[in-house]
C-alpha cells in the first residue's frame, strides 16, 4: 500500500469518491460539455458556471513519462524507482498518473493507454494508465 495519500477530508471530494467506487469521473461543463481537470467552478473553454461529474472512457494517449530513480522524500525511498506518466485523455484533459509498483511495462510516447483504477482501501484509489496491449489484469 502506498504510504502517501490525500487527507481523509480531501478524499471526500467527488474526484476521489468516484475513484474509490472504481470509476474515473471528471468535472464536466453543463453548458458546452467540456471535461476539465482539476475541477473548478468556471469552464475554461466557454467561461460559464455550472458543472457536474461524468464518467470518462479511460482511453488515453501517453504524452510523456519519466522513471524516478532518486526519492524526492525519504518516505519514498523504498518505492524507488517508480514511473510517473502524463496522459492525454480521449475526452481532452491531461492527467498525471503512474505505473503500479512492480509492474514492468514498455512505454512509448504516443501509445494508447487504458485506465485501471486500483483501490488501496475503502476510501482511496488511484487511476493508472496501462498500455492497451498489456492491460490484461
Amino acid at each position: 500500500m502506498t504510504k502517501i495519500r490525500p487527507s481523509d477530508d480531501f478524499l471526500d471530494q467527488p474526484y476521489w469518491r468516484h475513484l474509490a467506487q472504481g470509476a474515473l469521473q471528471l468535472n464536466h461543463c453543463d453548458h458546452c460539455s467540456a471535461f476539465r481537470h482539476p475541477p473548478g467552478p468556471v469552464c475554461p473553454k466557454c467561461r460559464t458556471i455550472g458543472d457536474s461529474w461524468a464518467r470518462v472512457s479511460g482511453r488515453a494517449t501517453l504524452h510523456s513519462f519519466t522513471r524516478v530513480l532518486h526519492p524526492v522524500h525519504p518516505i519514498l525511498a523504498e518505492l524507488t524507482p517508480y514511473v510517473i506518466t502524463l496522459v492525454d485523455l480521449e475526452e481532452g484533459p491531461r492527467l498525471v498518473s503512474g505505473i503500479p509498483q512492480g509492474l514492468d511495462v514498455v512505454l512509448k510516447v504516443g501509445m494508447p493507454l487504458q485506465c485501471k483504477v486500483v483501490r488501496f482501501d475503502e476510501r482511496y484509489a488511484l487511476p493508472y494508465f496501462l498500455p492497451v496491449e498489456q492491460d490484461r489484469s
